[in-house]
């Protein structure tokens, strides 16, 4: 471990590299070079100009390739069955052309699911049989940010068993393009609960709290091109504005259920 003593610093994953993070010694799991910065570039470059690339449906301000199982639910958190059955027949799509972006070199998030299934076992989550979108490429333009909020799929999707089968809930990151000034990963040591959530609630925003509202991060971690960063997705967590430039990555959810392979979805 080094630098700050909240963020686990590791070279690459091995066996029992999650388990700092789900007992909650760290708040982050780093791998600096977890893709080649070179490879990274390229990536965002042919991402950042891909023809699906559009605004989240409930999260303008944010634009995305590929689709957040999020986005299915309308503004009252019930699921739109519309969407919901976009999302599901697009995901096998999506994911391939997101791979496809990633040429010739191996998607980053394919081989994080690659180690991870080595380590842990790992399948694709899946609504009634049919399997969920993963590895969404995320794009904050200059000048966004992500207001502090956490992700719990119990609470986003409560008739979706899985949300209730889940010991704990992961976040996966691996940035591909960071801006030249912002756009830091900020961390809090915090689980707020739905009534804190709903105390904090910034009155422009559907997911995400006022600043003003929530104490200060507990840590804020820089980031670079290439990095992997894995965090507990149900604590408060935010992305400073992005000041100079934007920010590229892929990120996924982990979920861990003890005794069974982790799935993930994005």
């Amino acid at each position: 471990m080094t630098g700050d003593h909240r963020i686990l610093t590791l070279a690459g994953l091995a066996q029992g590299c999650l388990e700092p993070l789900l007992a909650g010694d760290v708040l982050a799991i780093h791998v600096p070079g977890f893709t080649d910065p070179a490879e990274a570039h390229g990536m965002a470059r042919r991402l950042a100009a891909h023809s699906s690339l559009s605004a989240y449906r409930n999260t303008p301000e944010l634009v995305r390739v590929g689709e957040s199982h999020y986005e299915t639910h309308d503004a009252d958190g019930s699921t739109n069955g519309h969407a919901l059955a976009e999302y599901l027949r697009n995901a096998d799509t999506l994911m391939e052309q997101i791979r496809t972006c990633c040429a010739p070199h191996a998607s980053p998030l394919d081989v994080l699911w690659r180690d991870l299934d080595a380590l842990y076992g790992l399948e694709r989550a899946s609504i009634d049989d049919r399997p969920m979108f993963a590895g969404v490429c995320r794009v904050f333009p200059e000048g966004s940010e992500l207001l502090p909020h956490n992700d719990r799929l119990s609470r986003d999707a409560p008739g979706l068993p899985l949300g209730h089968e889940l010991d704990a809930q992961l976040a996966a990151n691996i940035y591909l393009q960071v801006p030249e000034r912002g756009g830091e990963l900020q961390l809090w040591d915090l689980w707020p609960d739905e009534a804190q959530l709903t105390a904090w609630s910034a009155s422009d925003s559907e997911y995400g709290t006022d600043r003003a509202l929530v104490p200060p991060p507990s840590c804020v971690l820089p980031i670079t091109a290439g990095d992997l960063v894995l965090i507990d997705a149900t604590k408060l967590h935010a992305v400073s504005r992005q000041e100079q430039g934007a920010r590229i990555g892929l990120s996924c959810f982990l979920g861990v259920r003890h005794g069974r392979p982790l799935v993930c979805w994005s």
